[in-house]
């Protein structure tokens, strides 16, 4: 059997490629990698990674390319096993609130915890929805509250849906979309337009639309954050594709539909890692979680 640290040296050479980078990434030397890779080749019975000489590239065996793939779930598994059995004697709740769910759903949340008297095991986080799942993952967190363009279904959490709401097109009432209540995304192709980052919900979605459109969409500006994007649209500078929950009743802009279609919408969700067992003082928490209903299912 493998050896944890063995492990981890052949799959960190495998993602960087090359002794040396793997060497750097773990502050090791070089030799104790190549170590390493030896003990398992002597252990497997194969040579596991071959190179042509030191400036080639690495290329695995079948048996190698196996051993990684495995590798990769296994040390994932026990990282996230320590984290776990450090976390079980821990007042804490840790939560990732991520995106629109994360702002609509954190003080009612917040306030269940207050009402309860629990109020200070909650351990909160902020980050994007891919970031919070991906931690979810590795047991950094131990709940998850994003959206997503997609419901996601995972057998290694419980997950159940919060809310879904329509992703729209804002425009100046001035601008000449607003004279329609409805487009195909085709309609877009040479507007210009206010989003976020990579790796954010709606900007994700736009470029979604813009597949659907046959086009790139014109990103004139990159907005940190949705309250600005949806001002400079006001400001008519360009549209925005955005969540329908994140607009206010007040917000004065002109709200376009894609057509029945091609209509495209978000899903916040709450996710809870299957391995997490929380202890006595955790419990209550979960409980609240496990039992807390969104807009959708309190409808």
């Amino acid at each position: 059997m493998a050896n944890y640290t063995d492990l981890k040296y052949f799959c960190t050479l495998v993602d960087c490629g090359s002794y040396t980078l793997a060497a750097q990434q773990l502050i090791v030397t070089q030799p104790t990698i190549s170590t390493a890779v030896k003990r398992l080749a002597r252990e497997y019975n194969d040579p596991l990674v071959t190179q042509k000489n030191r400036k080639s590239s690495l290329h695995l065996t079948s048996t190698g390319k196996l051993l990684y793939q495995k590798g990769q779930y296994l040390l994932k598994e026990i990282d996230a096993f320590d984290r776990d059995i450090k976390h079980s004697s821990e007042r804490k709740i840790r939560i990732a609130f991520s995106g629109e769910a994360g702002g609509v759903y954190m003080p009612p949340i917040v306030h269940k915890f207050y009402q309860a008297g629990i109020l200070s095991l909650l351990e909160e986080h902020y980050e994007r929805s891919a970031a919070s799942f991906k931690n979810l993952e590795t047991g950094k967190i131990d709940v998850a509250i994003y959206s997503w363009n997609f419901p996601i279904n995972d057998p290694n959490y419980f997950i159940h849906t919060l809310d879904k709401t329509e992703l729209v097109i804002i425009a100046h009432p001035n601008h000449p979309l607003a004279k329609y209540d409805s487009v195909s995304a085709k309609d877009l192709a040479q507007e210009r337009f206010i989003a976020r980052s990579p790796g954010y919900l709606t900007r994700e979605s736009l470029d979604i639309l813009g597949h659907k459109g046959n086009f790139t969409p014109n990103i004139i500006y990159t907005s940190k954050t949705m309250e600005l994007m949806i001002d400079l649209v006001r400001e008519n500078m360009g549209i925005a594709f955005v969540m329908d929950s994140s607009l206010k009743s007040n917000h004065n802009l002109k709200v376009i539909h894609l057509k029945n279609t091609e209509k495209m919408y978000a899903y916040m969700q709450i996710a809870m890692r299957k391995s997490f067992v929380p202890n006595q003082y955790q419990q209550r928490g979960i409980e609240i979680l496990r039992n807390f209903k969104g807009h959708l299912l309190s409808r």
